[in-house]
Parts: C-alpha cells; structure tokens; sequence
C-alpha cells in the first residue's frame, strides 16, 4: 500500500518532469532553420563567424543575469572586449541588430519565452543607437527613454514594436490579440507613482525642449528636470542645429 505522502511525491514529480519537457529553450541553431527568420538574412556569414559567437554570448548574458533591468549592461561586458572588431562595424552590428529583432518574434511565436523577447528587443534597439550615436554621429547621445520604455514595455508595446520591423506576416494574430489594449508609455521619473510608472501614451507630458522625455504629469517632470537637465541640452541643441542646416 503507497502512502499519501508517496502518491504526492511522485505526482510532483511527474509534474516537474512534464514542465520540463515542454519548455524548450531558445535555440540559435534551431532557429535559422526556420521557414521564416522574420527578414534576418541568416545566410550573410558562416555559421562559425564572429557574429553568431557574439549573439549566443548576448543571449547567455541575459540568461545569466535572470533580471530585465540588467540585461544591456550584461550583454556589453559580454561582448565589448571579446569582439571589439565587431563593435567598430556599422555593417556587422545592425545584421546583429536585425537578427535580435528576429529572436524576439520567434520568442513570441514558438517559445512563450517574454524575458528572451524584451531583453532581444532592447538590446537591438541598443545596438541601432550606438551605431548612430557612438559610429555615425547622427545622434548625440543615447536615447534612454526609448530604452528604458521597452525594457519595461508590456505586451502590446513589444509585439507592436517588433511587428513594424518585420517584412513578414508572423506576428499578426499575436497583434490582433493585444492591439485593443490601451497603448501606455513609462514617466520618465524614477519616483513617478503610478503602477510601474506606466500611464496611457494619449495622457502623457512630453519635456518640450527636447521632446525626448515623457512623463505623467508636470509633477513628475518637474521632479525630475535636475536629473534631465544635461541630456535635455544636448538633446535641444542637436535639434536646433539640425533644423538649421536643413533648412540652409
């Protein structure tokens, strides 16, 4: 006769072994097998190249590090001294980019992976900026709002983000599932008092010398403007000084 405590044990345990089997983690190799990459031309470098080393020790880094706010900080120490000839390479860096982009969909469509989605998501959207700001100098600094937004973002937000970013058809039903959501922004204060500093884009106050920062309510942005300060300079005369040499 099997006691209860037995019958339990066993029950848990067949319960773990089936969760465990039916989580597959995210897999590289897998991947660019797929009938669809989601635009990410998979077949411009070796499967043995730099590029493929450098995306599987990103996603690793986010891995590790198991927490949303890190995960940029985490991918750079990952990658910056090991492939410093990959961070000077506008060309390289934005197929990298794109195929970030790709991971995301395919975290949504195949793996109900959320962490693997938004940690890809912000960091291709890192990755674009430092190839404007740090190689290309058409930006003048990083645009951390936008960073923090989707490191942050909700559902609605990523698959709306992501699904402007690919050629294909992937994402449509999962769009169609979330887009009579509310669309909802982060203030930009880090003591904002609204539920995860989220609010609804349609009543949020953007900074209006730099229109770089948004927030919930003059009070916020107030509270926030000795912390804003500097960046709204140099955000505000890099637009004076686009402006002007458009116009001439």
């Amino acid at each position: 006769m099997v006691s209860r405590k037995k019958t339990k044990r066993r029950k848990k345990a067949k319960g773990k072994a089936a969760k465990a089997a039916a989580f597959k983690p995210f897999s590289l190799t897998q991947f660019k097998k797929s009938t669809c990459t989601h635009g990410w031309d998979n077949t411009e470098y070796s499967n043995n190249h730099e590029c493929y080393k450098f995306i599987e020790a990103a996603i690793k880094a986010f891995r590790r590090t198991n927490c949303i706010s890190y995960i940029l900080k985490a991918a750079n120490d990952a990658t910056f001294e090991k492939y410093p000839e990959i961070w000077k390479d506008p060309t390289k860096l934005e197929w990298i980019a794109s195929a970030f982009v790709s991971i995301g969909v395919e975290a949504i469509i195949r793996e109900g992976d959320k962490f693997l989605c938004v940690s890809s998501v912000a960091y291709s959207e890192w990755i674009h900026q430092y190839v404007a700001f740090a190689l290309h100098k058409s930006m003048p600094s990083v645009y951390s709002a936008r960073l923090n937004e989707l490191v942050n973002a909700d559902e609605r937000r990523i698959i709306s983000y992501l699904k402007k970013r690919i050629p294909c058809s992937c994402l449509n039903s999962s769009y169609n599932a979330v887009k009579h959501l509310p669309k909802k922004g982060i203030c930009c204060f880090p003591g904002c008092s609204c539920p995860e500093r989220k609010v609804e884009l349609s009543e949020m106050w953007s900074c209006e010398a730099c229109r770089r920062e948004h927030y919930c309510s003059e009070e916020c942005q107030a509270a926030n403007w000795s912390r804003h300060r500097k960046d709204c300079k140099v955000w505000s005369e890099w637009k004076a000084n686009c402006g002007s040499s458009q116009s001439s």
